[in-house]
């Protein structure tokens, strides 16, 4: 089981939803609509964690206020497969709150992707293109770009799979 602390998209995120639509067509089965969850940026993800000391950390990042984040193009992972996503441009306040969540958990225990200076932002549209569609994918990747804004509204903390949330809290700064 995995746990992760997230930044949470609540309102309207129908650009979004669009550009995932549009991934989702190089994909064997839609990966994102499948995890029936909202769009979210992962600020940390840990293989094994104390329930109650991510709830805390969920506690005391709400505090933060909520954040408008444009995105600005698509970017890929490939880590024998590929994953697409939306690329944020850089924003400090979301640079802020990774740091905030590396400062509460030793960032050793972090997934090494996730750790500061690893750490690459991102809201995925796709988890597994199909192999016979990585030409299209790379072809995304490089098309034009329409941007959109996104405000990130929640902070919570999960297990999965599947996606279990176990504390979530408004950013109300």
């Amino acid at each position: 089981m995995l746990f992760g602390i997230n930044l949470r998209a609540s309102g309207d995120a129908t650009p979004y939803w669009e550009l995932v639509e549009r991934a989702a067509a190089l994909e064997d089965e839609p990966t994102i609509e499948a995890l029936e969850y909202p769009p979210h940026i992962t600020l940390a993800k840990y293989a094994d964690a104390n329930p109650q000391e991510l709830q805390a950390v969920v506690t005391d990042l709400s505090a933060m206020r909520p954040l408008k984040i444009s995105f600005d193009r698509i970017g890929a992972f490939d880590p024998g497969f590929l994953i697409l996503w939306a690329s944020p441009k850089p924003h400090e306040g979301l640079l802020d709150l990774h740091n905030q969540v590396h400062t509460r958990i030793d960032p050793g225990r972090c997934k090494p992707p996730y750790r500061p200076d690893n750490w690459t932002p991102h809201c995925s549209i796709a988890l597994r293109v199909a192999d016979h569609h990585r030409e299209a994918a790379n072809r995304m990747v490089v098309a034009d770009f329409t941007p959109f804004v996104l405000t990130f509204d929640v902070v919570d903390c999960v297990s999965s799979p599947p996606i279990s949330v176990i504390a979530e809290r408004e950013l109300i700064g």
